[in-house]
């Protein structure tokens, strides 16, 4: 049993391995969450910084992921590929709680919307959506359905936008998400606009308007503003639309305000608010400089200066065709970049399969092993308990032989003591008889149960072709002759009563003819034809001066019947 615990220790020792921990990569994610809200450029370079995330465990991978998502949500960067989302989403479909499953399947929608698959997007969102209304998860239902709108928006289905955008605006509300409610509002707004319902979407960016005034975020505020300016525009009330776009500029300075408010300018012939409102624009910003060339362009062109309006032309196309260089550049370098990550995942993959599969062939083995060590212990087991039931057996017996030895000695005793009776003489003699059978049947049953004997009918049963030898050896025939001499005590007195002077492989010859093999199966153990077997038996009788009163009486039937 101490075996059989060690097996089992070194069993579970195995399979249960050593799972390293990644700590370091864990204390790394910690903080990359705790600054994501505070600066998530920084939280961005952290991420970028951890070499090969395809190689992490799948739940530190899977939260990677999650971090990833939140921080495209902060500075607008691009957004993993779909193939690292999938295997997020497959642990968070297993480990993670509702929230986490409906949030990393708004990022994988959002993974094929980048990739331009709208249709798996919209599948993807349907399946977010099943899990945030079941879990009454009124936010990241507005989202989905917001992105779901945005979807719509792509394919000019402008009227189905706004129904999902109405929706996201009503979930929004419940949960008293004013920034998120705002914008869905604004998004409204918008698609109204593209639909020509100009009073409509004033109405609704008026709302909007509204709402946001409660909010301290600046970009929200800044949004509709710039919303409300462009509906103005379009309704050609440039006061009222010079009045927001400024506002708008108020809470931020960026290109597409600036961009907005010059065109403003050179619509209602302001050129010099135009130009004045340009020159205060970062001159020495490089995201700014092909803009402010094309704005130069607009206002040299509504002054009808044209060599400048040219000459700046020329440098804004030239800057354009750079940028639109660059950025199928990065585009192809995004690519490579996706491709090598995909190669990484993939062999990754590979490798886990092929430990997987080591893994469970040692288990195989070990188990194989294992059933094989408890076969063996069972098995030994068994031949243990045999063995002692034999022994007992043979205890038995052995104790009976000599009850009935004994018993024998005594009533030969008592025949001669009442000889000269008749009426006791006859009934002794037939006791004498039973318990002298009795006596030989348990001498025989004590020899067939010996391990002696045993081995020898194994031996005769074994095939051993090209054998020129005899199967039993020199050991084996000293045993013989003692396990018969244990059991038939007067034998050994006997035989050589027979034979004074017989030989010493003789004797030996007449201790396996008392084991009562038949022909056959004696000529098997000396290797010897059965013809050989019977002249040797033969020869054994006339150096014992035995003879048989008939040929079905063999040597060992005249042996049992005549040893005293």
């Amino acid at each position: 049993m101490k075996k059989l615990t060690y097996i089992l220790f070194t069993l579970t020792f195995l399979l249960s391995g050593c799972s390293k921990q990644q700590t370091d990569s864990d204390k790394l994610l910690n903080e990359i969450e705790k600054i994501i809200e505070v600066n998530p450029d920084s939280a961005s370079n952290m991420l970028s910084n951890i070499p090969s995330p395809e190689k992490l465990d799948d739940g530190t991978f899977a939260r990677w992921c999650m971090l990833s998502g939140k921080v495209t949500d902060k500075i607008f960067n691009d957004i993993l590929p779909t193939y690292q989302f999938e295997r997020a989403y497959d642990w968070y479909s297993s480990y993670g709680t509702p929230d986490e499953q409906a949030q990393i399947l708004i990022y994988l929608g959002r993974a094929y919307f980048a990739e331009g698959d709208y249709d798996k997007a919209m599948s993807i969102y349907t399946n977010a959506l099943d899990i945030t209304e079941k879990n009454h998860q009124n936010n990241l239902t507005g989202y989905t359905y917001g992105y779901i709108g945005d979807l719509y928006r792509e394919k000019f289905m402008f009227t189905e936008a706004i129904k999902k955008y109405e929706i996201a605006a009503e979930c929004f509300k419940k949960e008293n998400n004013t920034d998120s409610y705002a914008c869905a509002l604004k998004n409204i707004g918008r698609e109204y606009a593209c639909i020509d319902s100009l009073s409509r979407a004033l109405e609704i960016l008026t709302i909007a308007d509204s709402v946001a005034a409660n909010t301290k975020d600046i970009e929200v505020t800044a949004s509709i503003n710039n919303a409300l300016g462009n509906i103005y525009v379009m309704r050609e009330e440039y006061d009222k639309a010079e009045k927001y776009f400024l506002k708008a500029m108020a809470g931020r300075e960026t290109m597409p305000d600036y961009m907005a408010l010059v065109d403003l300018y050179i619509t209602t012939d302001s050129i010099n608010k135009a130009k004045n409102l340009l020159f205060n624009v970062p001159q020495d910003n490089p995201k700014y400089t092909y803009s402010i060339k094309y704005l130069y362009y607009q206002i040299y062109s509504a002054e009808k200066k044209y060599k400048e309006a040219l000459t700046n032309l020329e440098e804004y196309v030239d800057i354009t065709d750079s940028i639109i260089y660059a950025e199928s550049q990065s585009k192809i370098l995004n690519i490579e970049s996706k491709y090598n990550h995909l190669k990484i995942s993939k062999e990754v993959d590979r490798l886990k399969i092929k430990q997987q599969g080591y893994i469970i062939f040692s288990a195989i083995c070990i188990s194989c092993l294992l059933l094989i060590t408890i076969v063996y212990l069972l098995y030994r087991k068994q031949v243990k308990e045999k063995i002692q039931k034999q022994r007992d057996e043979l205890n038995w017996i052995k104790t009976d032989l000599i009850h009935v030895s004994l018993e024998l000695e005594e009533k030969k005793r008592l025949l001669d003591t009442f000889k000269e009776k008749d009426e006791n003489y006859n009934k002794i003699q037939k006791e004498i008889a039973l318990l002298t059978s009795n006596y030989k049947e348990l001498q025989h049953k004590s020899l067939e149960n010996s391990p002696t004997f045993k081995e020898l009918v194994r031996l005769a049963k074994q095939n051993k072709p090209r054998n020129d030898k005899p199967l039993i050896t020199d050991r084996q025939w000293k045993l013989i002759a003692d396990e018969i001499t244990y059991i038939y005590p007067n034998f050994c007195k006997y035989i050589y009563s027979l034979c004074p002077s017989l030989q010493e492989q003789d004797f030996l010859y007449c201790c396996l003819c008392m084991c009562g093999f038949d022909t056959n199966t004696e000529a098997k153990l000396l290797n010897i034809a059965n013809n050989s077997v019977s002249k040797k038996r033969f020869r054994l009788r006339e150096k014992l001066g035995i003879t048989l009163l008939d040929d079905k009486t063999t040597l060992y039937e005249y042996l049992i019947k005549n040893m005293h």
